[in-house]
């Protein structure tokens, strides 16, 4: 079975035309049994990657308060332990800011600190910055160059952030070749499974997506991630019972799953069942306050129902915390275009868009920039 998934992997590899813009960053795992990730080490890999998530309800109330006020007496003068628990805790209650400013301090302590590295290079890939991603990787690479045996662990992280800076850089087949890799030294390794679905979904290729995900659920049928794909994959192609089925399937596994809460609040929308959407977008963006996508599906709830201002402020701020969304800037710009008659921003907004990797997005911001345009001429 893993050959076929090879096989059919690298099929898609050496058709892809993607150009290479930057030097292969990845390790030799072979060069003199250095970076060795087929020892017997028995890891669970999919753990080393929940660093920011420690809650399994949403810390609320006295709970919440007791964590921001034990990040906020995290000084320069703590431990590098207790600096990295305070980064990963400001980041779990929606505190970025604070969180690169606590990791920024363990680099001053310790230039090599793995952790903190690798924990940057993910907050940057979630902000779509892959310049600033990519000068962590470098900087990781070299240490593990010069570390005469790193831990299997390290270099699981580091190739799965590498690939999937690879991909967002545009470097498909880079990425592509990294997770092959890592799944088949750990077939188990179901993260890489799901980036690498999600990047066949997004390249159009729904039929690769699909075998990729079913294999990987072959290895672990309670996996969430997957189960939330293959549902967005039947929403891609309308097919909405069967979206429906696997967005449930992913909760029962994890009730507190957010891109499935998020799935589950769209396919609500669609059905005008608003309580229930909009029920699901809080409890989505109170455990996870900096996802885009839970503010961005919120705006849209709010413009559905009426609630223009509420909509406008849920769409600036997905661009607060994640600035280069295109998504968000493409909704705030057809809110004000059409709700606030404010074609000037919502022009610029729309030119922005135009900088997006979604070919889809930049059409849709096309016509709405001729429509101004036109509009215009006609005053």
């Amino acid at each position: 079975m893993r050959n076929t998934l090879l096989a059919c992997v690298l099929f898609s590899l050496a058709c892809s035309h993607t150009k290479t813009e930057r030097p292969n960053l990845d390790i030799d795992t072979a060069a003199a049994g250095k970076f060795d990730i087929k020892d017997a080490n028995n890891i669970e890999p999919s753990k080393i990657f929940e660093w920011q998530k420690y809650y399994k309800t949403p810390p609320a109330g006295p709970e919440r308060d007791a964590i921001a006020l034990s990040v906020a007496n995290t000084t320069a003068g703590s431990s590098i332990e207790d600096k990295l628990k305070a980064a990963r805790n400001a980041l779990a209650i929606g505190e970025r800011s604070k969180s690169k400013e606590l990791y920024t301090d363990v680099l001053k302590d310790n230039s090599e600190q793995l952790d903190a590295q690798l924990e940057m290079t993910h907050i940057y890939l979630a902000e779509n910055d892959v310049e600033r991603a990519f000068d962590y990787l470098t900087s990781v690479k070299k240490i593990l160059e010069k570390t005469e045996r790193p831990t299997k662990d390290y270099t699981i992280r580091y190739r799965y952030a590498l690939a999937q800076a690879y991909m967002k850089g545009q470097n498909r087949d880079q990425g592509h070749q990294i997770l092959t890799d890592l799944i088949e030294v750990e077939p188990k390794f179901t993260l890489a499974y799901a980036a690498l679905a999600q990047s066949y979904m997004e390249n159009g290729k729904n039929d690769l997506a699909e075998f990729v995900l079913k294999r990987g659920l072959d290895q672990d049928a309670r996996d969430p991630r997957l189960m939330n794909l293959l549902a967005v994959m039947h929403i891609k192609a309308g097919r909405l019972p069967e979206a429906r089925e696997w967005i449930n399937k992913a909760l029962e596994q994890d009730p507190n799953f957010v891109p499935a809460l998020v799935n589950r609040a769209q396919l609500a929308m669609q059905r005008r069942e608003y309580v229930a959407s909009e029920n699901d977008l809080k409890r989505a963006c109170a455990l996870e306050p900096l996802n885009a996508d839970a503010h961005i599906t919120m705006g849209l709830l709010y413009r559905q129902t009426g609630r223009i201002t509420a909509s406008k402020g849920s769409f600036e701020h997905a661009m607060e915390i994640a600035p280069l969304n295109s998504l968000a800037r493409y909704q705030l710009a057809s809110l004000l275009q059409d709700e606030f008659k404010d074609k000037t921003t919502a022009l610029q907004l729309y030119y922005d868009v135009l900088q997006a990797q979604d070919q889809e997005l930049k059409n849709l911001a096309n016509i709405q920039i001729q429509s101004i345009r036109d509009s215009r001429l006609y005053q």
